[in-house]
């Protein structure tokens, strides 16, 4: 009788331990992917590198938050649905979206494509659009040397600058 009293407490020993290792199991599984869902809610990274790609999508009056991010990710502006319907019900624009056909870019973040949809234009200090290319706005151009990463900006009469960083001090060296 004592045999068989300590193969079942060791039986029941063991299920014990096989219930709390799948519970710890399951409990770290949630964790982790509730800790990246949220990292990924407030973190605004767009579903493709940037030139990506334009899609035009159609947005109605009949749609909700919901619907609308159904048919984002339908049409690959965003990788997950669920995601971006949180990120709309948190966002400042949830209220202000309006209907129409809008051409956007899947290389837009998740804020963008909200502030496309609810028609707001950033605006700069001066301002202009912040869609203006910025040596536009200010009357300069500036030219990249790729070989040494050396930024040297143009006058406006379309001579450069670089008697100008000499006279301040700075050496100007030309790779070859």
């Amino acid at each position: 009788m004592e045999a068989k009293k300590i193969v079942g407490a060791f039986v029941g020993m063991v299920l014990r331990v096989i219930i709390a290792i799948v519970v710890l199991y399951y409990l770290y599984h949630t964790a982790i992917n509730a800790y990246n869902f949220g990292y990924r809610i407030f973190a605004d990274l767009p579903c493709a590198i940037a030139p990506g790609r334009d899609i035009q999508v159609t947005v109605t009056d009949t749609m909700d938050n919901k619907e609308i991010a159904k048919e984002f990710e339908n049409v690959g502006l965003v990788e997950d649905w669920k995601l971006f319907w949180v990120q709309i019900l948190l966002s400042e624009y949830k209220d202000d979206i309006q209907s129409g056909t809008y051409t956007l870019n899947n290389s837009m973040n998740s804020e963008e494509l909200l502030a496309s949809l609810a028609g707001v234009t950033e605006e700069n200090d001066d301002g202009t659009d912040s869609t203006q290319d910025s040596s536009e706005s200010s009357g300069e151009e500036t030219i990249m040397n790729n070989t040494d990463d050396v930024v040297i900006p143009e006058n406006e009469d379309g001579s450069d600058s670089e008697s100008t960083l000499e006279e301040d001090g700075y050496s100007v060296e030309e790779s070859e």
